[in-house]
């Protein structure tokens, strides 16, 4: 099972989400727009039918204006719910420090 990644988009914060056989691949991405270096703490959660629900927490720090910061990594339910066909993104937490 292979499935179609998904886009999500939370103001300057961008979720893909690609199901596979193992879990959910999920990238995300962190636009620094503003005209100084920023830091960034962002959790994402991403859930399914059959109660399949993983966060990710990723750190950014001091990313320069006009980069992103970016990582990826496959998720996969601790309680081995199935993987789903459709997974959804929802941003827990966000925030932004200078520097």
């Amino acid at each position: 099972m292979d499935g179609d990644t998904k886009v999500y988009a939370f103001g300057d914060i961008e979720v893909r989400l690609t199901s596979n056989e193992l879990g959910v691949y999920t990238a995300i991405h962190a636009a620094n727009t503003s005209r100084e270096p920023a830091s960034f703490s962002i959790t994402v959660r991403v859930t399914g039918p059959s109660g399949y629900e993983v966060q990710m927490k990723r750190d950014f720090p001091h990313v320069l204006p006009g980069d992103a910061g970016r990582e990826a990594g496959l998720l996969i339910d601790q309680d081995e719910r199935p993987v789903p066909d459709d997974p959804a993104a929802t941003l827990v937490s966000f925030e932004q420090t200078r520097g």
